[in-house]
């Protein structure tokens, strides 16, 4: 809006199209509580869709919102942006705003606040009450200083002087009233019967009010008597004054429609009269607010509407809170300039931990992060310090190549310079020659071209002499030709004028023929004329009366040709609507077509299929064949190879045994650490019902510090009037009848004996758990170094085992072996050639070999193998014996149960 208030008329080309930033954000319903902060950039609104939300104004976004569960009447910001007092419908709620949150602080017992204003230094507030009274509280003891009473309406306006000692109120009984704070009485009044006044407010010499009877009025500060009244022409819900006193500022409201815009109007100051009009809003306007700084103008309506205005001086077109005031006005500055706006913000101890913590575990997190980028930046430069020496390397050997390289091409460059010189001189010889050679004969050529040129000269002289005679000839007998033709022609042309002469009278005597013939044509015309218009007329009445009959049948045709385009269009309708069912019955078809061949193509697709699968199960039923003559054979052979697997099934068995022993033990260690896991939650569980006790404690002490405080606040309040006896026996009365009331509300104390008693099982309780804990780690790392000795121990043991299978294997093999030998041999008196049959197995046992001509060779033989025989059941009972002493070591370093390795504490 602008500042310097001009006539209308004459300033409608330097008006501005106001931008609207935000526009119902706060839904259908209205705004109704506006107030802007004094040390930040901050504006806050609430409306009926019960939403607080605190916007900045200089970034244009909204910082916070917050949505109740109550309806709010009023709102108002603390200078320091730190604290908003809310009218609810059965409190009024003093909010702190935090950093990322608005959080109630203290709740005062006042219902339906229409009005709450804070002082201009903060440290005041007033709220006006359900019985149109106005409480003044200290805001930072919130203690009531007075209770002001005199409006029997409803209050709409509130005011603070520039020193926060009066108090101005406007209600709708048309009385405005002037409260001393301190002293808490009335100190002047204004009253006018049957006027509603919605808003008032005062600078240091005068007041100024809107009331219902559409009249601006200015009140006199000392006298309270009117000195300027300013008809309207409508009614304002709100009027304020710049800070710079440059222009007042109004708003229409409504009468009864909500939905009619509101217009604001900016006066000029001091008032005269003149104003601009703006109509900017959805509905009628509720409250604007100025920004300190006279910068930004808000205005908020009944349709949930909030403009912003820049305030700029419309005589040097800025703003006026960066230029200079008058003398006569208040020195406010902008807030940027010379006070900078305030940055502080409240955070609660919760969040500020909770942050340090997150902050210490990101800066844990970039140091780890830091030594592994440099690990990796040491490890890269590395690799890349190795990669460059390779390449400096590599360049180093290929740059002494081309360097050698390099040498033998510059001698080759000099031998070809040699060869090229030469070869120079011997073409420059040869071209000097031949250019001798070229002059001699081109200066003959040219000769001969100069005497042929001189003979040419001569045959042009020649002709162009006999050029000219013939020209000159030429123009003579021309001549003579054209003056035989002049004279022809003037000749022709006076033979042309006698004959025109001649027309010309035979024309007149035409003309004279032709008039004579005209009159008696008129003539003859005029009657023949009369005789035809009465014809005619005649015939025309006939065609007349005519018309008459066949515009009525006409009318009788239009209404059948009516009844017939209607017919026409229904039977149109209907041919269409039988069309469009014959299309969907054809697309149908063709569709259903479709669908046939669809089928008759899968059909014949699964035909194939199932002759495919046909010829499958035949050729399967041949394989099947085949595979029962082939599993008959494998039956036998399964058969052979189970007789054989049987001891190894044995061995399998008995460890699967060992092995279901060692996760019956495993079972058990789970078992103790669920115990252990269970133990441990309940001792957190009992840790955080202690930590929950604590801080309900820690809340009680507070609040009882706060009550102790306020008591003795009060008593010091009351001590002051000890010379007065009987204001201080109604004081002393007042606070016994107080807290006697609030000690039957008030939980009985707890004994410092049990509070002692609940400190020290407190401590108990965590020495306990801590000595627990300690417990349980150790247990878990005993635990975890027994359970890897056991599986190393059974690892080894079971290779043992698998090496001694693997021998054992091996000695039966030589056993059978032997013991089939030595039966071959038991006969080998009885049969020929037996030497020579048992000679190749003898030799695996080449010292029972019989040496060829000893005597009694077959004798020593088999004592020999005999002696081999029992020498070999010795060691397989030893390994016998040795198996078994591995597998009761194996039995013996079982792993041990849990309740062996960590016993319950009590």
């Amino acid at each position: 809006g602008p500042a310097g208030a001009k006539p209308a008329e004459g300033a409608e080309d330097e008006r501005k199209v106001p931008q609207l930033v935000y526009c119902n954000f706060h839904g259908s319903g209205p705004v109704v509580g506006l107030d802007i902060c004094l040390r930040k950039p901050l504006c806050v609104t609430v409306g009926k869709d019960r939403r607080i939300m605190v916007w900045n104004y200089m970034e244009d976004k909204l910082d916070q919102q917050v949505m109740c569960t109550e309806e709010m009447f009023s709102v108002s910001f603390h200078p320091s942006g730190l604290h908003l007092i809310v009218g609810f419908a059965d409190r009024l709620r003093i909010m702190n705003i935090l950093m990322d949150d608005i959080r109630t602080h203290q709740e005062l017992n006042i219902k339906s606040c229409s009005e709450v204003r804070f002082s201009n230094g903060g440290h005041y507030f007033a709220a006006v009450t359900s019985a149109n009274s106005i409480c003044v509280f200290d805001f930072y003891t919130l203690e009531k200083m007075c209770d002001l009473r005199g409006h029997n309406a409803k209050v709409c306006s509130l005011f603070w002087s520039e020193n926060d000692m009066y108090l101005l109120s406007a209600g709708t009984d048309g009385a405005i009233y002037k409260w001393d704070v301190l002293e808490g009485k009335r100190a002047d009044e204004f009253v006018q019967k049957g006027v509603t006044y919605n808003c008032a407010i005062a600078n240091k010499q005068n007041l100024y009010a809107c009331s219902s009877d559409r009249k601006l009025k200015e009140i006199d500060g000392t006298q309270f008597k009117i000195i300027k009244e300013l008809d309207c022409g409508a009614v304002f819900n709100q009027v304020a004054l710049s800070r710079g006193e440059h222009v007042l500022f109004a708003g229409t409201t409504t009468s009864g429609d909500a939905s009619t815009p509101g217009c604001l109007r900016v006066y000029s100051f001091p008032l005269n009269g003149d104003f601009f009009e703006f109509p900017c809003m959805a509905g009628g306007i509720t409250k604007f607010k100025a920004s300190y700084d006279d910068q930004v103008l808000f205005v908020v309506d009944t349709m949930g509407t909030v403009c912003l205005f820049d305030i700029r001086d419309r005589q040097d077109h800025g703003r006026l809170g960066s230029s200079g005031l008058p003398s006569g006005a208040m020195g406010i500055m902008p807030m940027n300039a010379t006070f900078p706006w305030s940055e502080e913000i409240l955070v609660t101890r919760t969040d500020l931990e909770e942050r340090r913590t997150v902050i210490d575990d990101l800066v844990r997190k970039v140091d780890e992060l830091e030594v592994q980028n440099e690990y990796q930046l040491r490890l890269k430069n590395m690799h890349f310090g190795e990669h460059v020496k390779e390449i400096t390397e590599k360049y180093t050997q290929e740059l002494e190549q081309d360097r050698n390289r390099y040498e033998l091409l510059k001698e080759e460059k000099s031998d070809m310079e040699v060869e090229y010189e030469e070869r120079v001189k011997q073409l420059e010889e040869k071209h000097q020659h031949e250019l001798q050679e070229l002059e001699s004969g081109y200066q003959q050529r040219i000769m001969t071209e100069v005497e042929r040129f001189q003979q040419l000269v001569h045959e042009r002289n020649l002709q162009q002499a006999r050029w000219e005679e013939q020209r000159n000839l030429l123009m003579e007998t021309h001549g003579k030709y054209l003056d035989e033709l002049t004279d022809d022609f003037e000749r022709k042309l006076d033979e042309d004028l006698q004959l025109r002469l001649g027309l010309e009278d035979d024309l007149a005597d035409l003309e004279r023929d032709l008039e004579e013939t005209k009159t008696q044509l008129e003539d003859d015309i005029d009657t023949e004329v009369q005789n035809l218009r009465g014809r005619f007329e005649s015939r025309l009445q006939e065609e007349r009366d005519e018309t008459l009959r066949l515009k009525g049948e006409n009318g009788i045709m239009k209404k059948k040709f009516t009844v017939l385009s209607k017919e026409i269009e229904d039977q149109k309708e209907s041919i269409k609507d039988l069309q469009e069912k014959e299309t969907d019955l054809h697309s149908q078809i063709e569709r259903l077509r479709q669908e046939i061949l669809s089928h008759k193509r899968e059909i014949r697709s699964r035909d194939d299929t199932i002759g495919d699968k046909e010829r499958k199960i035949y050729e399967l039923k041949k394989k099947n064949q085949e595979l029962e003559k082939f599993k008959f054979v494998l039956d036998y052979k399964i058969r052979e190879i189970k007789r054989q697997i049987e001891p190894r099934e044995v061995e399998i068995g008995n460890m699967k045994v060992q092995i279901k022993d060692m996760d019956h033990e495993l079972e058990q260690f789970h078992k103790s650490n669920a115990s252990l896991d269970v133990m441990i939650g309940e001792l957190r569980t009992q840790l955080d019902s202690m930590q929950l006790e604590i801080m309900r404690q820690r809340k009680k002490i507070q609040r009882q510090n706060n009550a102790t405080s306020t008591l003795k606040n009060e008593l010091h309040a009351v001590a002051t009037d000890i010379q007065d006896p009987e204001q201080l026996q109604t004081g002393t009365r007042g606070l016994l009848q107080k807290y006697s009331a609030e000690d039957a509300d008030v939980a009985v104390e707890v004994d410092v004996h049990v509070a002692e008693e609940y400190e020290r099982h407190r401590e108990y309780l965590e020495e306990t758990l801590h000595t627990l804990k300690g417990r349980f780690e150790t247990g878990v790392e005993a635990h975890r170094s027994l359970n890897l000795d056991v599986m190393t121990n059974n690892m080894s043991l079971i290779k043992e085992i698998n090496e001694q299978r693997e021998k054992n294997r091996n000695t039966k093999m030589q056993l059978g072996a032997s013991t089939s030998q030595m039966q071959h041999l038991s006969h080998g008196g009885e049969k020929e050639g037996a030497p020579e049959a048992a000679g190749p197995e003898v030799d695996e046992f080449p010292e029972a070999t019989p040496q060829p001509g000893a005597p009694g060779g077959n004798d020593n033989h088999a004592a020999e193998l005999r002696a081999v025989a029992e020498r070999q059941r010795q060691r397989i009972a030893e390994l016998q014996a040795e198996i078994e002493n591995l597998e009761g070591r194996v039995i013996d370093q079982r792993r041990p149960y849990s309740r062996e390795t960590l016993p319950v504490q009590v």
